[in-house]
Parts: C-alpha cells; sequence; structure tokens
C-alpha cells in the first residue's frame, strides 16, 4: 500500500522561485502605487511659481529583501511647506511633527527676498529692500495626506500581489 502525490514537484519549484518573483512583481506594483501617490501629492501641493509641485517625484529603492517607495522633492523649500514653520507651522500642526521630532522656532525672523526686492524697487536713495518679516508657514501635509489616502490601496494591491505569486 503507498500514497502517490501528483504535482508536488510544481508545488516545490513554485515555493523556490516565489522570493524572487515577489520581489519583482511587488516592485512593480509599489513603483505603480508610487506614481500614484506622487500625483496625489502634486495635487494637493501648494502652487505659486509650480518649483514645488514640479519637483515632486516618485521613487522606489530596493534594499534587499525590502521594497520602499514614496514621494520625494528636490526642491529645498519642500520640506517647510509639508512639514510648516515656525509658531504658525507649530499651530497647524502637522500629523507626523511629534513622531519627526520637528522642532519649531517660537519667534518669527526676517530674510532677505529678491523676489520681494523687485517688486517693492527702490527708495528715494536708491536702496533695494527686500527684507520680510514672517512667523512662518502652516503646514501642508500634501505628502502625507496623499500617503494617508493610498494606504487601503497600497494593502489592497500589494497583498494582491503576494497572492498572484503564491496561486502560481
Amino acid at each position: 500500500m503507498g500514497v502517490s502525490l501528483t504535482g508536488f514537484d510544481s508545488f516545490l519549484s513554485t515555493i523556490e522561485n516565489s522570493p524572487d518573483e515577489l520581489g519583482r512583481k511587488t516592485a512593480l506594483k509599489a513603483a505603480k502605487l508610487a506614481e500614484q501617490i506622487a500625483g496625489q501629492a502634486r495635487a494637493g501641493a501648494p502652487v505659486d511659481s509650480g518649483r514645488l509641485r514640479n519637483s515632486l517625484e516618485s521613487y522606489v529603492e530596493t534594499h534587499g529583501d525590502t521594497v520602499e517607495g514614496g514621494v520625494k522633492s528636490s526642491y529645498p523649500p519642500a520640506i517647510y511647506h509639508e512639514l510648516g514653520t515656525g509658531p504658525v507651522g507649530a499651530a497647524s500642526g502637522h500629523p507626523m511633527a511629534g513622531e519627526m521630532g520637528v522642532n519649531y522656532s517660537p519667534d518669527g525672523w526676517v530674510y532677505w527676498s529678491d523676489e520681494v526686492a523687485a517688486q517693492r524697487g527702490t527708495d528715494a536713495e536708491g536702496q533695494e529692500n527686500g527684507f520680510v518679516y514672517t512667523q512662518g508657514v502652516p503646514a501642508k501635509a500634501f505628502m502625507h495626506n496623499a500617503l494617508t489616502a493610498s494606504e487601503d490601496a497600497i494593502l489592497e494591491q500589494l497583498g494582491a500581489g503576494i497572492t498572484e505569486v503564491l496561486e502560481k
């Protein structure tokens, strides 16, 4: 008397190839999701000149068996618009400020702006004045909000990818 199993070789092959296939499928799905999130972040970003919105891009990086993706910006002021600055930023509160260890300046400050100087022109003595006093800017959380709005889709689509690989 004996037991006969069929399809066992195919099952073992699927299990052996699953990590590589899972990594590839996860990276592809992560790239699509990251671009969707970047699009949502662009839509929620404040617009003045368009530099901030145009700087937002998706990224996906693979480190061993870890796939990381999201939205990044090459525009230095992006972080200030995301998290806010000064007492105004502290009052508006970014959802992740505490977890990220953000420290807001308790006072306002003065900075120079070439754009403001150009708008004001020169005074009676021919001097430019581009100094601006600010109490900061509120947190806009456009990247955080885009990611949070996509959490369910991320779990659903990455979970579907895992199921696809294992059901082969």
